[in-house]
């Protein structure tokens, strides 16, 4: 198939779509990516790329194609405008495009808004399109953002109803997703629950990082770090056992790196915290498998309760205890599969939760992370998930009017 997929995100950017992408042309597909110039999480502009700098247009078999997306910056204003750019550019783009492809996939974090160019697309050529939800819209704005202003809020739902209406499925990242879609009137028979996937890590050829002694409890966090990952618990955490023998390693970059840096330095835990910084997906798979536990956390929100965030799969596939400061979708899958230890947001019951795990002995351990990969072997894997994709693929490009 010859497949647009059209994301704001994209290499050198990591996000879970690259990886698709990649799965995609290894199946013999042909795909192209409408996206924006790199920006994310820093908000600026990547160095070497810019819009009067040329740029490489094909990655691993896949067509590039970028537009003017404004970045973001750490404003209000500059989020609106970075949202407002990519959807004129890139109906610019369609606008002009004379190439028909056999389907168009939306791969959708924050905002919603990157539908609209799809959705253009659609129109513009009749095409199947698919629409991957990873964030609630206007759920998001309002529980995240705080913005409740009523004719936003308005605004919003009508984008968000004329691109659910406008897909032809909607592959939901969770079921509490699936569940909140059909809930505003979409058919259930539209929306499909359509996790995400990671790449088996290569175990055999990882080596324990250098920060990770023997006589520690190694605790490895790895992805964004933002607010939404509420990691001002683990900072306080780590203060409550400076004096047992435990270290946390933050793997990763983020909104948020500079003040939990400053907030641990303020603590004096930065001996106990360990800010690794952005690393290859590689790197942060042995930061995860080598670790006693893995941490997952979310800020107290209805909408991270319905999230399953792209970590829990690396975690799994690495064959890591998992302790998890979570409600929700997140928290049945660690309890369901008895894959670590489900705590209460409060520094107090990440300690408990912690010293738990330490007094665990070898065998249970071993148990644990034997269901952590049965886990992710069950739901998870890439040729599980890409298959059901192309199973989608196949069946709207084949149905008249679907």
């Amino acid at each position: 198939m010859k497949i647009l997929v059209v994301t704001q995100y994209f290499y050198p950017e990591t996000f879970r779509i690259n990886d698709l992408c990649i799965e995609l042309v290894n199946r013999g597909h042909e795909v192209h990516v409408l996206t924006g110039y790199p920006q994310y999480p820093q908000g600026r502009i990547y160095e070497g790329y810019g819009f009067n700098m040329p740029y490489k247009t094909q990655w691993n078999g896949i067509h590039i194609h970028r537009v003017k997306m404004r970045p973001r910056g750490k404003t209000p204003l500059g989020l609106l405008w970075n949202c407002y750019s990519f959807v004129a550019q890139g109906n610019k783009w369609v606008k002009n495009c004379k190439e028909h492809f056999d389907i168009v996939f939306v791969f959708e974090v924050s905002p919603v808004t990157v539908g609209l160019p799809a959705l253009t697309y659609k129109e513009k050529f009749q095409t199947p399109m698919l629409f991957n939800l990873q964030d609630l819209w206007p759920e998001n704005v309002i529980h995240v953002l705080g913005i409740r202003n009523k004719f936003v809020i308005r605004f919003i739902d009508r984008i968000v109803d004329k691109i659910y209406s406008g897909s032809d499925k909607i592959l939901c990242s969770s079921n509490s997703f699936r569940n909140a879609v059909t809930a505003r009137g979409v058919a259930p028979e539209k929306c499909i629950f359509w996790p995400q996937f990671c790449e088996w890590p290569d175990v055999n050829t990882m080596t324990k990082p250098a920060s990770y002694d023997d006589d520690s409890f190694h605790i490895a966090f790895a992805g964004n770090i933002g607010e939404a990952q509420g990691l001002d618990l683990l900072i306080e955490a780590a203060g409550m056992l400076k004096e047992k023998s435990v270290k946390w390693h933050i793997v990763g970059d983020g909104r948020a790196k500079q003040r939990l840096y400053e907030k641990a330095q303020q603590a004096q835990v930065l001996d106990k915290v360990v800010f690794v910084g952005k690393v290859s997906e590689a790197e942060a798979n042995q930061y995860i498998h080598y670790a006693d536990c893995a941490y997952l956390s979310f800020s107290d929100n209805v909408i991270f309760d319905m999230t399953i965030p792209a970590k829990m799969q690396t975690y799994l596939a690495c064959g890591t205890p998992i302790l998890a400061a979570v409600s929700g979708e997140s928290a049945d899958i660690v309890t369901k599969g008895n894959c670590g230890l489900v705590v209460a947001r409060t520094p107090e019951s990440v300690c408990a939760g912690v010293e738990e795990l330490m007094e665990l002995d070898p065998v249970a351990i071993n148990d644990i992370r034997a269901n952590c990969i049965q886990t992710f072997e069950d739901s998870f894997t890439k040729e599980r998930v890409v298959d059901a994709l192309e199973g989608v693929m196949e069946k709207v490009t084949h149905t008249p009017n679907s």
